[in-house]
């Protein structure tokens, strides 16, 4: 989530830019005779000048006319510039209007910039009504936003997740309302007795022990210390960075609720803080469970 407020940041750092050309200034001013007089000379529509098409000039200027008119002379509404989509434009200026007209022109509600899905970007901004736009255009609210290495541990962002994390309410429960599903795997209880504790040992290692400490009394660092987790109630370690979902998740970490969490943090649990991938792998999980039973002076018995 922070490459997705990054580049938040580094879009609306643009807004005030000048520029050069005579079709992106009159975009950016919206004005309409000009647009037109320069087309009708032969002006290119789809020139870059710092970045931005003159489409995604006019949106993210908020002139809607000048949008619609350069739509109706060809410009392209899934043409991405080095500042991105026209509809990224519309969504990081929270514009549904403009998120409208684009979507209705042919814009693709699934498109994503630089890996970036335009609904997380609709979230992000905080646009109920973009977010809508998005939806009713066909937007995928399980979509899935994969943020660094793939083959180790990257984040996995949902549009869901992202909202429950940055308590935007109303936008969580109309997603939640349109077609979100919450993931959960299959009960594990019954293979426990399978997990290799040497080889969670080795998964851990690679995928978590960044973040998490496993000593009796080594301080925590960006996740809590992971001692005596099993039977421990949730988020009640010495740890200010516990989330307000895990926070509000009852009870104590049950074989069961470990196996929920580690399976995909985001995709279980929305909300949380642990954005990871985490362990789909139910092999994997029943490894990293018996490694986490053996942090204990007194292991929690089995099922």
């Amino acid at each position: 989530m922070r490459g997705l407020i990054g580049s938040v940041a580094i879009y609306f750092s643009t807004l005030a830019m000048s520029y050069g050309g005579p079709l992106h200034d009159a975009a950016k001013t919206g004005d309409l005779v000009a647009l037109a007089a320069l087309l009708d000379a032969g002006t290119d529509i789809e020139e870059q000048d710092k970045g931005a098409t003159p489409l995604v000039v006019a949106v993210r200027s908020g002139h809607a006319d000048s949008a619609e008119l350069l739509i109706k002379r060809g410009a392209d509404v899934n043409k991405e510039s080095a500042l991105g989509l026209p509809l990224t434009a519309a969504v990081l200026t929270a514009s549904p209007g403009l998120v409208r007209l684009l979507v209705a022109n042919g814009a693709d509600p699934n498109a994503a910039a630089r890996g970036e899905r335009m609904l997380h970007f609709a979230v992000a901004s905080n646009c109920l009504e973009c977010v809508k736009a998005l939806v009713e255009a066909g937007a995928d609210v399980n979509a899935i936003w994969v943020r660094g290495d793939p083959k180790r541990n990257p984040s996995i962002i949902t549009p869901y997740h992202l909202a429950k994390h940055d308590d935007r309410a109303e936008i969580a429960d109309y997603l939640l309302n349109n077609g979100v599903i919450v993931q959960k795997p299959q009960p594990i209880s019954a293979k426990l007795a399978n997990g290799d504790p040497t080889k969670g040992a080795a998964f851990f290692a690679s995928n978590c022990a960044n973040c998490h400490v496993t000593g009796v009394k080594d301080p925590p660092r960006r996740g809590p210390n992971l001692w005596n987790v099993v039977g421990r109630k949730k988020a009640s370690t010495p740890f200010g960075g516990y989330s307000k979902t895990l926070r509000g998740w009852p009870g104590s970490w049950t074989y069961e609720d470990l196996n929920i969490f580690i399976a995909g943090p985001t995709l279980t649990t929305p909300g949380v803080d642990m954005d990871v991938r985490g362990a789909p792998d139910e092999a994997d999980r029943l490894n990293v469970i018996a490694y986490l039973r053996a942090l204990s002076d007194s292991p929690v018995p089995l099922p």
